[in-house]
């Protein structure tokens, strides 16, 4: 496994880092290169990126395949977003989950909601956890960071968002996450209630509204994921430019950039 003690020691409510999510060899390499501290992947454009949309409609195999790949071009942690565990029963889902740590993984994500949009019972999600906490302690993988997502904020269903959010991290705490992801979070008030409440480190995504990291390093953020935001910019860009070269049959734009490194 790569560096998974320094990705471990990253988690810690004293700490702040930003995690970028790269979606090939090319754009983990440049993050690399950058100086980050370790690198994620985003289910959103590993599916995009094979004709997919997001919501596991990718197999685990095509997830374990972009891993080693990455893996095999990187020195840093790599973490990996495995949606909801690309299997049925927790059982399945640890295997999964070893088999990404077996190839050098540092950690992943994984989500407590259905495709549907609802949530779990938080009972049935703290099983997975177990399971896979369990599992990846008796294999000697105790430094592996198990990143718990709840979409309290992305369901519509649930009302009391800071108090639903409290209450799962609690409860998934017990069962042996390293840390609470909580994307569309994005009231700072809401955050420094969550922070100060939980003991897990905070894991918010990159939304317009919160994309100062010194805002965010200031009101309890710890891990500040980009997800899908780099990717989605740069084939917006790739669209846009291809269209309109087209249009006006002229090429010439393509090459107003300095060199690939």
């Amino acid at each position: 496994m790569k560096d998974s003690t320094l990705f471990k020691e990253l988690h810690s409510k004293s700490n702040f880092f930003v995690l970028p999510n790269a979606w090939d060899v090319p754009s983990a390499r440049f993050y690399e290169s950058l100086g980050y501290k370790a690198i994620g992947t985003s289910s959103w454009a590993l599916s995009y990126l094979n004709g997919k949309s997001d919501g596991e409609n990718i197999s685990f195999s095509t997830v374990l395949s972009h891993a080693r790949q990455l893996l095999s071009e990187i020195k840093i942690p790599l973490s990996i977003d495995i949606e909801k565990g690309y299997a049925s029963s927790a059982k399945e889902i640890s295997v999964n989950v070893i088999k990404l740590a077996e190839l050098g993984c540092s950690g992943v994500n994984i989500e407590d909601s259905l495709k549907d949009g609802e949530l779990l019972p938080v009972s049935d999600f703290a099983k997975i956890l177990e399971n896979i906490k369990s599992e990846l302690i008796t294999n000697g993988y105790s430094g592996f960071v198990l990143n718990a997502r709840t979409d309290t904020y992305l369901s519509g269903s649930i009302r009391e968002k800071v108090k639903e959010t409290i209450k799962r991290e609690n409860i998934y705490r017990s069962c042996g996450a390293d840390c609470l992801f909580v994307p569309g979070l994005t009231s700072i008030e809401e955050i420094q209630d969550i922070s100060k409440s939980t003991e897990l480190p905070l894991n918010v995504m990159n939304m317009p509204s919160i994309a100062n990291i010194n805002t965010l390093a200031e009101n309890g953020v710890n891990r500040f994921s980009l997800g899908n935001s780099v990717f989605d910019d740069v084939y917006s860009y790739f669209q846009s430019v291809a269209s309109s070269s087209l249009k006006k049959g002229d090429f010439s734009v393509h090459y107003n950039h300095p060199a690939l490194s």
